[in-house]
């Protein structure tokens, strides 16, 4: 008989699936919904905060997630570090079975911050292993690699085909979702299947900013109105870290080469400057041959809003223009898409 493989949660996008793999564990990104009931117990609990965050706080107190060997939390937000505070509270009242663990890896790279995400990611191992009863080595390690590399490379066509105006914006982001949420050759499969069944018309291509999307409600809405997301810098697309590995002849090594590789991802708007995260979304409108940038940010996730009036002033002088929609409240996507899709079109972009 097959024994399942434990799954181990995680909130947020820092995490080095590597890791998790090598412990033996299937990690299971938790994302929310850009819509639903947000319970008072959960609202309470969290106080004001990102609704996103709030309803994936509700998914663990119905008891949604109580398959899980664990749960991590990454403090690559104040929203997720508030989560984090809530559940760890909870599991020492024994409200939810099973162990919560923080992981705390700042931006920015340098050899103390490496030193810092290295030892976090020690813990991190530490604490799978605990969870799965695995040991990781370098054997583990390398299988994991392997495993991890063949997700990268599918998704590395899944970005080409999106520019190419051959997947859509929101069957890419299904992909990604298959990715963070599967074991890898489940996801192969589910990523093959979105892009057979996949057949976007041509459309105005667009790249996104702004607050991560939970899910395809957004990208949905603005197609159908003749939009085509072909890229964007959020943790749930593009910007997500997943494929990426490191050859290491020990895990110690590995942890090293994993925060190395984790000081040379995309910016993050709650953990990075506004020339550094503007400087990224000029090249990748370049990338992406994207006619304009839409910005979309809900409601008490202030990190983007900050980057907004530096970036619009960099596009336009390179005649590209963007147009945005922020405070977005907690069951507001459908809304935020159709206000963005008419600012857009007021001002005569898709018209030309």
């Amino acid at each position: 008989m097959t024994v399942p493989v434990p799954r181990i949660g995680i909130i947020g996008a820092d995490a080095p699936r590597q890791i998790l793999l090598a412990a033996g564990a299937t990690p299971v990104r938790l994302f929310g919904a850009w819509s639903g009931d947000i319970s008072r117990e959960a609202a309470e609990l969290l106080g004001a905060a990102d609704a996103v965050a709030a309803r994936v706080l509700d998914g663990v107190l119905s008891g949604l997630h109580d398959d899980l060997a664990g749960l991590v939390v990454c403090n690559d937000s104040a929203a997720n570090l508030r989560v984090y505070y809530v559940l760890r509270l909870l599991a020492e009242r024994r409200r939810i079975p099973y162990p919560v663990q923080l992981l705390d890896t700042p931006r920015g790279g340098g050899p103390h911050v490496n030193r810092f995400v290295a030892r976090q990611y020690e813990r991190l191992a530490g604490f799978v292993s605990g969870c799965t009863g695995q040991a990781l080595d370098a054997e583990s390690l390398a299988a994991a690699a392997g495993r991890e590399a063949s997700l990268g490379e599918a998704l590395r066509n899944v970005r080409e085909r999106r520019v190419a105006g051959t997947l859509s914006g929101s069957a890419a982001l299904r992909c990604y979702a298959a990715a963070a949420q599967l074991p890898p050759e489940q996801a192969l499969a589910a990523i093959e299947a979105v892009q057979q069944n996949d057949a976007p018309k041509p459309a105005l291509p667009v790249f996104l900013t702004g607050s991560s999307h939970p899910d395809t409600t957004v990208y949905e809405a603005l197609e159908q109105s003749g939009i085509a997301i072909v890229g964007e810098d959020h943790d749930a697309g593009d910007a997500a870290w997943i494929g990426q590995t490191v050859d290491a002849a020990s895990p110690d090594e590995a942890f090293r080469a994993l925060a190395e590789l984790h000081a040379q991802r995309p910016p993050s708007a709650s953990r990075s400057l506004t020339s550094e995260r503007t400087e990224h979304l000029l090249a990748e409108v370049r990338r992406t041959g994207a006619a304009g940038v839409m910005a979309l940010v809900r409601d008490l996730d202030d990190g983007p809003v900050w980057d907004l009036p530096g970036q619009r002033e960099a596009l336009a002088a390179g005649g590209t223009w963007l147009a945005g929609v922020v405070r977005v409240p907690a069951d507001g996507a459908a809304a935020a898409a159709a206000e963005l899709i008419a600012s857009v079109q007021l001002s005569g972009e898709i018209a030309s």
